[in-house]
């Protein structure tokens, strides 16, 4: 009964094994900037999800005091996979303003996301980028309170 599964397995891992090459699948650089009304803004989520064609699973950061961020795939890997992604935004408080304390759970504290809706919401956020497959550390980002709307597709 496993026989088959672990012969399936085995097929799938070597025949992800490159002879050399770069992998489609190892992460590059990607880092930059978000600003929110022109000035840095410190303790945002961002969210890479893939768009089509780009194999991987995306990546995240959190933007520190200058608003500089550096995106990863995952928590032991820096970096993401070369593509281009919808980009998703997320600033949460607690429901009067103040910063999160450590170890709230997001839903026991009521959090609040400060940032308009749509930058959150996968089918409104107007924001795409692109990473190239030599890595960008120049990704800029200028989120406002009237975010414009996304183009029709």
């Amino acid at each position: 009964m496993w026989k088959p599964f672990l012969c399936t397995l085995a097929v799938v891992s070597l025949g992800s094994v490159g002879c050399g090459s770069k992998s489609s699948l190892e992460g590059v650089p990607a880092s930059g900037t978000v600003l929110y009304e022109n000035e840095p803004i410190e303790g945002v989520s961002l969210t890479l999800v893939p768009q089509e064609g780009v194999k991987g699973r995306g990546g995240y950061a959190v933007s520190a005091a200058d608003g500089t961020f550096k995106f990863q795939a995952s928590a032991d890997s820096e970096g993401v996979v070369p593509g281009r992604y919808l980009v998703l935004f997320q600033k949460y408080a607690m429901p009067d303003g103040s910063p999160v304390p450590p170890g709230t759970s997001a839903a026991d504290a009521n959090l609040i996301n400060q940032l308009p809706a749509a930058y959150s919401q996968p089918d409104q956020s107007p924001v795409y980028t692109t990473v190239p497959d030599t890595g960008a550390t120049d990704l800029a980002f200028e989120l406002s309170a009237r975010p414009q709307r996304r183009p029709p597709r």
